[in-house]
């Protein structure tokens, strides 16, 4: 739920605002100095313009549980001031790829900014010393936040997108046999204790060699993308296929019933040899596929020999003439 994770977002920026004030520095009475201002520099960054509005009106509502009076209203203005500052900032580096070098300048402009307020609110003392160490202090913070975020962005991605490679055929973009052997073992161990069916497909191009040999590699590619695209397209919603390697696929169909499975194989059939693979050359490749289909509980009553047994149908398929379906 995109709101809901925006309000998390935001209350949680919030919440880390509030607790950052009270590791601050106390000048006087009732003004102090922190660092709140990086939750919501961070959410600009990396998250988004509303999560960081919510994290300022919590920020700058919690300021008063701290103590009220004329720093605590400057410190309303403050963080409204900043953010806005943020907002024209994050939009004149839109373009821009290097998040360091904009996380510099928002650090910048909120040392700027904070640096007037305590003026402002300060009279009749030496800010100077107050001042340098505030900067210094504020500038290491702020970028290690923004590096330390961003590190972390990164690692995620670079974590997220070797799953995905790794459990991807590059080629034609289906799940590859690595992500099959999982999802078969979680599929399969819920149809056993839930006793609902579950039907696995397994196909083979016909003279898969033939079509290498005759048309080139190139071609051969052309016709396995072809074919993932097609059981994708065929499948739809019903199930999932995986590509197991070479020109073998399999298709795994969870609370499918005997009737459904074949009703599905046969469509993969018919829609293969009804389909025109033509190479970018304008050549028309013929193409068909063997099918085998298995059935728990209704072909066969052992879950963990699934898989061999939709092995042998499709060969069955094969030696059977090929480009049809055994059950």
């Amino acid at each position: 739920m995109p709101g809901l994770s925006m309000i998390i977002d935001g209350l949680s920026g919030g919440f880390l605002g509030y607790l950052l004030m009270y590791f601050s520095i106390r000048v006087n009475g009732d003004t102090i100095l922190d660092f709140r201002y990086i939750p919501v520099m961070l959410l600009v960054l990396f998250v988004g313009k509303r999560p960081a509005l919510i994290s300022s009106l919590v920020i700058g509502l919690s300021r008063f549980q701290i103590g009220a009076g004329r720093s605590a209203e400057s410190a309303v203005y403050l963080i409204g001031i900043l953010l806005a500052g943020y907002l024209v900032l994050d939009e004149f580096f839109k373009n821009k790829e290097n998040i360091l070098k904009k996380g510099m300048f928002f650090t910048l402009y909120s040392n700027i900014i904070v640096t007037f307020f305590l003026i402002y609110l300060i009279e009749g003392m030496n800010l100077a010393p107050l001042i340098l160490l505030f900067w210094l202090i504020s500038t290491l913070a702020g970028m290690s936040a923004v590096y330390l975020v961003n590190y972390i962005r990164n690692s995620e991605y670079l974590f997220n997108k070797y799953q995905i490679e790794s459990s991807t055929d590059f080629l034609t973009g289906l799940s590859n046999v690595r992500r099959f052997e999982a999802f078969w073992e979680k599929v399969s161990l819920e149809a056993q204790m839930n006793q609902e069916s579950v039907a696995l497909i397994m196909l083979d191009i016909d003279h898969f060699k033939r079509t290498n040999d005759a048309y080139g590699h190139s071609a051969g590619d052309y016709v396995l993308v072809e074919l993932g695209r097609i059981l994708e397209e065929v499948i739809h919603k019903n199930g999932m296929a995986f590509r197991k390697g070479g020109e073998e696929f399999a298709v795994v169909l969870p609370k499918s019933d005997k009737a459904e499975a074949v009703q599905l194989a046969e469509a993969i059939r018919r829609k293969v040899e009804q389909h025109h693979f033509i190479t970018h050359n304008l050549i028309s490749i013929p193409v068909t596929v063997s099918i085998g289909v298995t059935v728990y509980p209704e072909t066969i009553n052992q879950l963990s020999d699934m898989i061999e047994m939709a092995d042998v149908l499709l060969y069955k398929s094969k030696h059977e003439g090929r480009n049809r379906v055994s059950v």
